[in-house]
């Protein structure tokens, strides 16, 4: 590996001894490579750790997660999401956050799910990985200064809109969030990496720096591991598309139907 891959591999480890160490930890887990390094520390430094997969029966991400629990050496319980469900999870987040954005509701459905069932008082997870390895799909082909700037605005958004999200859900279930990805010591390093460490190098080889990391950890099983959208891995938009398709509208006309609804019952 390199020394700046060192260097991420040793941020992340001391920011998991930090935030997880000794407490009874569930970890919101798809299988892929970001839950995995952190399911894996976690076990590392917990008191005790449980893995948890939220997602559609069949789903990519519970299937991954089932395949590779047994290598992190942690228990696994999956959280299966039925088509039935969907509206009530969607008006539970909505009147929990006040979040109306479509997208965020459906991308954070998974995690939702996890803080709604576990029973451990500490919740982690991979929330911050894309942003900070240029991991999302959008990111390929970007110069040095547009995908910094890209990079940029989707770390304010995350810290703008996603945690504030996250943190009222965990508030509400008597959870405390922990997001190893964000630690301080790691976001400096990365900010001052050289571009070309962390750019993508096509559309199915992201994160590489972040593969390298993990290899220098000692999991190289989960160095090349694929990885899907939260909202894609879980079925959640499959389950939502089908809904929508049953009503004849639209996914964002189904969550302002629900605002109205809720609204209009507030007001009663």
């Amino acid at each position: 590996m390199t020394e700046l891959s060192e260097s991420v591999a040793c941020a992340l480890d001391s920011a998991a001894q930090r935030l997880l160490g000794g407490k009874d930890v569930a970890v919101a887990f798809s299988g892929g490579i970001d839950s995995g390094i952190v399911a894996a520390l976690a076990v590392k430094y917990a008191k005790n750790v449980r893995l948890y997969t939220a997602g559609t029966s069949g789903s990519h991400d519970i299937e991954a997660a089932l395949a590779t629990a047994p290598l992190i050496g942690a228990d696994i319980e999956t959280i299966e999401i039925h088509d039935s469900d969907i509206t009530d999870y969607l008006r539970e987040a909505m009147a929990i956050t006040g979040t109306d954005s479509p997208l965020t509701l459906a991308f954070e459905m998974p995690l939702f799910c996890v803080m709604k069932t576990c029973k451990e008082d500490s919740v982690t997870g991979g929330q911050g990985s894309d942003e900070q390895f240029a991991g999302y799909s959008k990111y390929v082909g970007k110069q040095d200064i547009q995908l910094r700037e890209e990079m940029v605005k989707d770390m304010a958004k995350l810290y703008k809109e996603t945690l504030p999200h996250e943190k009222k859900v965990a508030e509400h279930f008597g959870k405390e969030i922990a997001y190893p990805y964000l630690d301080k010591d790691l976001v400096a390093i990365l900010r001052s990496a050289p571009t070309e460490a962390i750019r993508p190098v096509d559309q199915d080889v992201r994160k590489k720096l972040l593969s390298d990391a993990a290899r220098d950890l000692g999991l190289g099983y989960l160095a090349d591991r694929p990885k899907k959208a939260a909202q894609y891995g879980s079925g959640m938009m499959d389950a939502v598309k089908r809904i929508c398709r049953k009503r004849g509208i639209t996914y964002n006309k189904l969550v302002a139907d629900l605002r109205k609804e809720m609204d209009g019952y507030s007001r009663m």
